[in-house]
């Protein structure tokens, strides 16, 4: 009887890579550190003006933040 291949991957690590315009999350073996799966989700950024910078609304985009970042676990 010929033995059964089964992929091991061992214990896992995640990454959460939070950038300006997108949320990342990677999963790597972490006895191999070969990346496993990762999936990526957009930030909408608005803007008042061309340039400008949004004030005071750090909270709500906290909240995209998190949101986005559950996302991508789930998926990966």
């Amino acid at each position: 009887m010929a033995a059964s291949k089964k992929a091991v991957w061992g214990p896992l690590v995640g990454a959460v890579d939070q950038g300006t315009s997108s949320t990342r999350f990677l999963v790597f073996n972490s006895k191999t550190a070969e990346l496993l799966s990762h999936h990526q989700v957009e930030i909408k950024q608005e803007f008042p003006r061309e340039g400008w910078q949004p004030e005071g609304n750090h909270c709500s985009l906290g909240q995209d933040n998190w949101r986005a970042s559950l996302q991508c676990c789930g998926v990966a």
